[in-house]
């Protein structure tokens, strides 16, 4: 077995028995922790809706003196 010091492992040096493991140890981590797609409500993304809009001529309109 190489005693190796660098940042990156390399697949080749290991056994095949060892490099299968490692994948699927890694691919579980993915399944487990990965992104997940956001599922949101039906409808989310419908714009609401609000009254019309109506402009307010008057300062006493607005507050009913």
């Amino acid at each position: 077995m190489q005693a190796v010091n660098q940042k990156y492992l390399d697949l080749e040096i290991l056994p095949e028995e060892a490099r299968i493991e490692l994948l699927d140890f890694y691919r579980s981590l993915i399944q487990k922790y990965g992104i997940k797609k956001r599922v949101l409500p039906q409808g989310f993304y419908q714009p609401l809706k609000v009254k019309s809009y109506s402009k307010i001529a008057k300062r006493e309109e607005i507050y009913e003196r």
